[in-house]
């Protein structure tokens, strides 16, 4: 009796953990549809920071999340903490909002990639990052696809450790920062990355 006992308390402690994974799924809200807002309200030639990791053929899309979720998340948290700064302002108190609720979808997204998993992986590929500064429409036109690539691989993303060919390119460094340098998305969020850019111009024009 002691080992169905046993075997009833692993799967009362189990059962918690299958149902954080499961209900894990979409960490994206509603709060995404405030981006255009947003981009409309910074200065069109505000300059964002970003790293981020161009298209490499060997680098499998779960893969690349893991090394560019992080990255979003500093650099919305560094733009979070200078809207903190400012004084109190109806439009600075939107965008702070607005900044805050995605921040806060890229750090549940990163929470669901079980980053922790890969996190060697991510340290020992620092080579593969740019320096990048993007306009605010190019930054959350990145941002955007990236929570595209997260959907279309949200199923799969945990099964398959990351680890990458000792023959991997090696993007060549350039000493200047990359400010119109083309942004390369893995294929599946091409046709989202179309849409979205063609969602921004139409807000701007509007």
């Amino acid at each position: 009796t002691w080992i169905i006992t046993c075997f009833c308390l692993q799967l009362l402690l189990l059962n918690p953990l299958v149902k954080a994974q499961s209900s894990c799924g979409n960490p994206v809200t509603d709060d995404v549809n405030d981006i255009a807002k947003l981009v409309g309200n910074l200065p069109n030639d505000y300059m964002i920071t970003l790293k981020y990791v161009p298209k490499i053929d060997s680098l499998p899309n779960h893969c690349w999340l893991h090394l560019m979720v992080p990255e979003f998340s500093r650099s919305l948290h560094n733009l979070l903490q200078k809207f903190s700064d400012i004084s109190d302002m109806s439009d600075v108190l939107s965008n702070y909002s607005i900044i805050n609720n995605l921040t806060r979808i890229i750090n549940d997204l990163m929470a669901c990639l079980a980053f922790d998993k890969n996190k060697d992986f991510v340290k020992e590929n620092g080579h593969l990052y740019e320096e990048g500064r993007f306009i605010p429409e190019d930054f959350f036109r990145h941002f955007n696809s990236t929570i595209e690539v997260y959907k279309e691989f949200a199923d799969t993303l945990d099964k398959n450790d990351c680890i990458l060919p000792s023959t991997v390119e090696t993007p060549e460094n350039d000493s200047r920062v990359a400010v119109t340098k083309t942004f390369l998305f893995p294929p599946v969020a091409a046709s989202s990355l179309r849409n979205d850019s063609i969602g921004s111009n139409t807000s701007s024009n509007s």
